[in-house]
């Protein structure tokens, strides 16, 4: 007499393939939530650049447009004139300088009468602002303070507020009617430009890069026959 005896379970075989299918599952489901996490990660520093961008530029574009320069002598905007009737360098007040790669990193210098950064409310009068960009680091500092028509007012100490971080790169070019030059001395043009160009790459933790740019057209050149309208080009390339 035979007798069998039948037992419930699972063979080694089921259970590897129930493992790699779970495992399998498993990576899909993370996979597409690591994928989905990431691209997140990736939109809200766009944006956060985006909107630091913006500001920015925004910032800088309207204290362009509206930078002043005293016309009570158009040929020499000097505090006094000597006996000679030529300008004395040291004399010219400077109301607008602009250099990407100034070596003391005071990359903007102007006289303005859109007073007020990031965060403050409007003042009225005019105001002189500088911009200083630190490489290294990658952080754009703004400096204000009111305007006081005397070239001692140069060597007087800025007290500086910074406006951005993690900045790669920042380039600025001066439109003079018919050309772009990458800088501009207020000493040696004795007028202001028609227009400034500002680009600025920021980068991310992930180091991807975002370019934003504008174009401002300062208002007091209008009468000269140049052309002034306002225009900001803002974009932004991973």
């Amino acid at each position: 007499m035979s007798s069998s005896s039948n037992k419930d379970g699972f063979t080694l075989v089921e259970i590897l393939v129930a493992m790699a299918i779970i495992v399998t599952i498993v990576s899909m489901v993370f996979g597409s939530y690591f994928a989905t996490s990431k691209s997140a990660q990736a939109y809200k520093s766009r944006m956060t650049l985006s909107q630091q961008g913006r500001k920015v530029l925004g910032q800088m574009a309207r204290q362009i447009r509206c930078s002043y320069a005293d016309k009570a002598d158009k040929n020499t905007y000097t505090v006094s004139i000597p006996q000679q009737g030529k300008a004395d360098p040291a004399s010219v007040i400077n109301y607008f300088n602009g250099n990407s790669d100034e070596p003391s990193g005071e990359i903007l210098h102007l006289v303005t009468t859109s007073g007020f950064l990031l965060g403050q409310s409007p003042s009225n009068g005019l105001f002189e602002v500088t911009y200083k960009l630190d490489k290294s680091r990658g952080l754009l500092f703004s400096s204000q303070r009111r305007f006081a028509a005397t070239t001692k007012s140069a060597v007087q100490k800025k007290k500086w507020q910074q406006i951005a971080e993690d900045i790669e790169s920042l380039e600025l070019a001066f439109f003079d009617g018919q050309k772009w030059l990458d800088k501009w001395d207020f000493k040696d043009k004795r007028e202001l430009p028609c227009a400034v160009k500002i680009n600025i790459t920021w980068q991310d933790e992930n180091h991807r890069q975002y370019q934003y740019g504008t174009i401002a057209y300062i208002y007091c050149r209008k009468n000269q026959g140049k052309e002034t309208r306002t225009g900001t080009l803002v974009s932004a390339n991973r």
